[in-house]
């Protein structure tokens, strides 16, 4: 007998069938897939908003930097501590290898003018250890590709002649790039020879190689290569400080440093120095370092700037305290700059440490006297007369043969300078007697004639006659080598 209305065990209420399970089932899964879509979505919104938003800052950032560069830049170049013959400068940020010059033999670089840059100008390309040529503006295009005679403060791509700047004697050997990046292209004169050891007169002419380094300084000094380029551009150049001076019971001179502390490195004292001899002077008319203060301006080489920035009073020195564009330097940076070879070649082994090894000192005599008696920051040395050994002997013959064989040397005398506090560490003194527009010349060349016989003592050190202390100097020596009867 059948049994009418039986329900199947599907279809017992409260039970969901095996389709309706799997369905209910496909569906939470997909929904949690969209979810996590959704979520990864978001986060790739928001990731791309976070780098949209620090791409905003950073072009925010360059647009100050170059604000920056621009007013530091109109600081130097429209007012009166302009370096000689300064109306525009350009530092060489890009040297492009697809441009090709309008006229062979041409350069082509990009930069940003700052100034006013004209076409048909002769011009100074400073780079390298210190290296200045002439060339000429040929071509100047603008931002736009645009050919133009004149430009003022715009970015711009500019041919130039190769001047004199040298040929490679090996074609392939950087014959592409006769420019090396950051050069700087100016009208500013500077000095005649930048390759002169102590850079004389750098600091008159205004340094418009460092000057333009360092208003860019701000966009590209975490670059390594401006950096290193920023290093060398003070190392070849010449600086003023402020000192007071105050005579001595014996009737010299000595000479007081200003020492200078920085928001960001309070507890530390620098060096100040100055670009330029008006900076200096202005800072001093405005009471720089206080009433009772400095009240001179000295002009000093980077490797008397060196040694006097390490003499245990300083931690450093400090570069256009005041600005237009002010950089510190410490002293761990100062002992890398001194053992380079550059250091080496300009200003001769252990300049670093003494501020009169800088190739016949600053030419100051006050300077030179405080050197001598153990100012501030300066051990005292003992002065004796060289020891008759061999060694000796082979330095009087190249002496005498080089002085024999250049007639501007009147005559030289060399001696021993001991520190008191360290006896080991000696030093050959050699004073002479030339004219003051060669003594540079000679004592480079004196130098390379003495090295090669440096045995027991290595280093060798160089004073001009005309600017010793004669006060305490004995009237009867025999010199080494004289031209005149002794």
């Amino acid at each position: 007998m059948a049994l009418f209305g039986k329900k199947k065990k599907n279809d017992v209420p409260g039970e969901k069938s095996a389709e309706n399970k799997a369905s209910n089932s496909v569906t939470e899964e997909m929904k949690v897939i969209l979810e996590a879509r959704e979520e990864e979505k978001q986060e790739k919104i928001a990731r791309a908003e976070e780098r949209q938003q620090a791409q905003e800052e950073e072009l925010k950032k360059e647009d100050f930097m170059e604000e920056q560069s621009v007013q530091a830049a109109k600081k130097i170049l429209e007012s009166e501590i302009t370096p000689e013959g300064m109306t525009f400068f350009v530092i060489c940020d890009e040297i492009p290898m697809t441009a090709a010059p309008e006229k062979e033999g041409n350069i082509v670089i990009r930069g940003n003018v700052r100034g006013t840059i004209r076409k048909d100008t002769e011009v100074f390309l400073y780079q390298g250890r210190g290296d200045k040529f002439t060339v000429k503006i040929e071509k100047i295009r603008n931002d736009n590709r645009e050919f133009v005679d004149e430009l003022s403060y715009e970015r711009a791509e500019i041919e130039i002649t190769r001047g004199d700047i040298p040929v490679p004697e090996d074609p392939d050997q950087e014959a592409s790039r006769p420019v090396n990046r950051y050069a700087v292209l100016t009208d500013g004169k500077g000095i005649e020879d930048m390759k002169d050891p102590a850079c004389k007169g750098m600091a008159r002419a205004g340094n418009p190689r460092t000057s333009a380094m360092l208003c860019e300084y701000g966009k590209y000094g975490k670059e390594p290569v401006y950096f290193g380029t920023v290093m060398d551009s003070l190392m070849t150049s010449e600086f003023v400080t402020l000192a007071k001076i105050t005579p001595a019971q014996n009737g010299k001179s000595t000479v007081g440093f200003l020492s200078l502390a920085t928001k960001k490195d309070p507890k530390s004292s620098f060096l100040p120095v100055f670009t330029d001899l008006k900076l200096a002077r202005n800072a001093l008319k405005a009471g720089f370092g206080g009433q009772g203060g400095p009240d001179k301006c000295l002009n000093m080489s980077f490797a008397q700037v060196a040694a006097i920035s390490r003499d245990g009073r300083h931690n450093g020195f400090l570069v256009n305290p005041g600005g237009p564009v002010s950089i510190t330097i410490p002293r761990d940076l100062v002992d890398k700059m001194v053992d380079t070879t550059i250091f080496k070649e300009r200003f001769g082994e252990g300049a670093s440490d003494n501020p009169s090894l800088a190739l016949g000192g600053t030419g100051s005599k006050a300077l030179d006297n405080f050197i001598g008696n153990s100012g501030p920051g300066i051990q005292k040395v003992l002065i004796s007369n060289p020891s008759d050994t061999p060694e000796f002997a082979a330095i009087e013959n190249a002496v005498k043969s080089y002085c024999g064989a250049h007639s501007d040397i009147a005559k030289v005398l060399i001696l021993v300078s001991t520190p008191a506090n360290n006896r080991n560490d000696k030093s050959y003194l050699c004073i002479m007697d030339c004219p003051d527009e060669t003594f540079q010349t000679e004592c480079k060349g004196l130098a390379e004639a003495i090295r090669p016989f440096l045995k027991g003592i290595k280093r060798i050190q160089f004073q001009q006659f005309s600017k010793i202390n004669k006060e305490n100097f004995p009237s009867k020596v025999t010199w080494l080598y004289s031209k005149l009867p002794q």
